[in-house]
């Protein structure tokens, strides 16, 4: 018969339970101290890279954006503050600064014409065309920063995605999972008529009015009614091509 275990044997095991514990945090607390000591080191030596390839940074996008994710690995964030050491050295926090006010100005002046829903690749194109001859070159990603930077100003300012498309949105407003889905059917066409809808979808009648309905009140799609029996609804954010003559001197 097995013999029971005492209050002694008990009290041994948890005596050992509590060392291996013991030694086991302090082992994590060395490990611990080591890498934040390797992380130092690594914000040193990227302080001087940073410092000696400034004028690179500022000129190369690509560049550019490959020295910032460096930055995010070691859990430097050089936008964190405007006045921060990394984005002094880096010459980013001016540079996200402008390139914010910029993107408001083009959200607000093409927002009668789109709704407040442009592809980041217009976006680029127009900031492109607005900016000074000799300024620093811009990339999605830089506008995907200059837009994280604006959530405090509570406008709705935000990336969103259709279907593997980027989208800039730029009004307070929640798209609804229904006015998403259909924006995700006209991306190819950028246009659709409520029997598509129906067809590919298989919603009934009421749905699809009701979304349509939204859809237009909020000014993202517009109603083509050249065939009177079939209405058109057209996504302009998805045509670039009005971002064109006909709308570049009013939208810049």
């Amino acid at each position: 018969m097995r013999k029971a275990v005492g209050i002694g044997g008990l009290r041994r095991k948890e005596a050992e339970r509590l060392a291996l514990s013991k030694k086991g945090n302090e082992l994590a607390q060395r490990e611990i101290e080591k890498l934040q000591e390797h992380i130092g080191v690594m914000k040193t030596h990227l302080e001087t890279f940073v410092r000696e390839h400034q004028r690179d940074i500022r000129n190369n996008p690509v560049f550019r954006v490959q020295v910032q994710r460096m930055c995010q690995l070691i859990g430097v964030d050089p936008l964190a503050s405007r006045k921060g050491y990394m984005a002094e050295l880096l010459g980013v926090g001016d540079f996200y600064c402008e390139l914010g006010i910029q993107i408001i100005d083009i959200c607000r002046a093409t927002r009668s014409v789109n709704g407040g829903l442009m592809s980041i690749d217009e976006l680029r194109e127009r900031l492109i065309r607005r900016r000074l001859k000799g300024s620093e070159p811009v990339v999605n990603d830089d506008i995907k920063r200059a837009i994280s930077q604006l959530a405090p100003l509570k406008g709705g300012y935000r990336i969103v995605d259709f279907g593997g498309r980027k989208m800039v949105q730029s009004v307070a407003r929640e798209m609804n999972a229904d006015m998403s889905t259909v924006l995700g059917l006209a991306q190819q066409t950028s246009k659709f008529t409520a029997d598509d809808v129906s067809v590919q979808l298989g919603w009934d009648s009421d749905r699809i009015n009701a979304c349509v309905d939204d859809m237009l009140r909020s000014g993202i799609v517009w109603v083509d009614y050249q065939n009177i029996n079939i209405p058109e609804y057209w996504v302009p954010a998805f045509f670039s091509q009005l971002s064109g003559a006909s709308l570049s001197a009013s939208a810049l």
